[in-house]
């Protein structure tokens, strides 16, 4: 996940040290012809086939200040006045067999987008998103049952917009993917390094906000998954041990509710073998790959990523394409590029079950990977792609 301050370097395809995501404009791209069929920040470049050599994604994660555990509002008491459940217009159960996630049993693929600053609790006055804001973007949507979005919801964010998102993707047949935390310091959470899993009063901070919405939601099944992290690294191991341990925790509450891994790739987890192992975990059932390799069609990631996610299925978290006014690129050759990639990560046959863009992000104009929202060609391929 981008911040407007936070950088690090895009991998090549052996494992770097660990950094922050750095800016850069994409070199080339070859215009494909757009589809009738077929989202923002900044990202690494390279032509197909080559290593990527760096990234840049515009994300604001400026706008709430740490908490304190103490501080922590009490989680609710579940129960129908709590939140809106499952119950009429409920759409088919999501559910996972093998390396393939299935939608009312049978084999399903998603395409959507990301957005961290949806409810006004993180991003820029410019970013920030209202309830109706939010209403009318599902509503724009394609309404099929393959549309998808990944929402970041963190400790101490507002219930009632949450409440509200998903009733309005109940409504509008849109899949929800919630992220519980931050791993990288966005919107003022605290980086998840050895001292962060080894302190008990963290752990508990998060298994109270994970149950507390595991009750509040339990048998909504607009909501695909949850999330642990956002782009956790292997910490030592200590990575592995929490998905256990908050997966028990998790199967105690709701054992019918998914979990995915919210990685980036096997570089970020120092290699192939703790990339595998945090797969292999029984807290994790749905692997995450995070690209931003732009004019690559399956990211030079995709093969070792599948290879080590434990047989389990693999999503794509997150995606971006820089586009718009002083690119290389404009939004019809990103939509191209969006449709291209929606080929493999739509391909269930493969191992990958669906891809997200970054992002849906207000306020961003000019080049960018953020700014889908100002891009009709993009959206209209997300919207009818299939």
């Amino acid at each position: 996940m981008p911040t407007s301050t936070d950088v690090r370097p895009a991998p090549p395809a052996s494992p770097p040290s660990r950094g922050r995501r750095v800016a850069l404009v994409v070199a080339l791209v070859l215009a494909v012809v757009l589809p009738a069929q077929l989202w923002t920040g900044g990202a690494p470049a390279g032509a197909p086939g080559d290593d990527p050599r760096s990234a840049t994604r515009a994300r604001s994660g400026t706008a709430t200040a740490p908490r304190e555990p103490a501080a922590r509002p009490a989680p609710p008491v579940p129960g129908p006045a709590a939140a809106p459940t499952a119950g009429g217009g409920a759409v088919p159960a999501i559910t996972v067999e093998g390396d393939r996630i299935l939608r009312g049993g049978e084999p399903w693929w998603f395409l959507g987008y990301n957005s961290f600053v949806w409810s006004g609790d993180c991003g820029t006055d410019e970013e920030k998103m209202s309830a109706a804001d939010v209403d009318a973007w599902f509503a724009s949507m394609r309404h099929d049952g393959h549309g998808a979005v990944r929402l970041f919801f963190y400790d101490g964010w507002s219930l009632g917009r949450l409440d509200a998102a998903v009733a309005a993707a109940r409504e509008n047949a849109v899949y929800l993917a919630i992220t519980l935390d931050d791993a990288i310091g966005g919107c003022g959470e605290d980086d998840k390094d050895e001292a962060w899993f080894a302190d008990a009063s963290e752990r508990t901070v998060f298994r109270d906000h994970m149950t507390a919405l595991l009750e509040r939601y339990r048998g909504e099944t607009t909501i695909a998954w949850f999330e642990y992290f956002n782009e956790p690294s292997y910490a030592g191991g200590a990575l592995r041990e929490f998905y256990d341990e908050m997966g028990a925790a998790a199967d105690a509450v709701d054992p019918d509710r998914l979990f995915s891994s919210g990685t980036v790739a096997p570089y970020w987890l120092d290699g192939e073998e703790n990339f595998r192992d945090v797969h292999e975990s029984p807290g994790v059932d749905v692997a995450s790959m995070h690209e931003y390799d732009e004019n690559e069609v399956e990211s030079n990631h995709g093969p070792g990523v599948r290879a080590n996610s434990g047989g389990k299925p693999v999503i794509v978290g997150e995606y971006g394409i820089t586009a718009g006014q002083g690119c290389d690129l404009d939004y019809g050759a990103r939509a191209a590029l969006i449709a291209e990639k929606a080929q493999v990560y739509t391909d269930t046959s493969g191992g990958y079950a669906g891809a997200l863009a970054w992002a849906w992000q207000p306020g961003t104009g000019g080049c960018d990977i953020s700014n889908l929202d100002q891009d009709d060609a993009s959206q209209e391929v997300l919207r009818t792609f299939g």
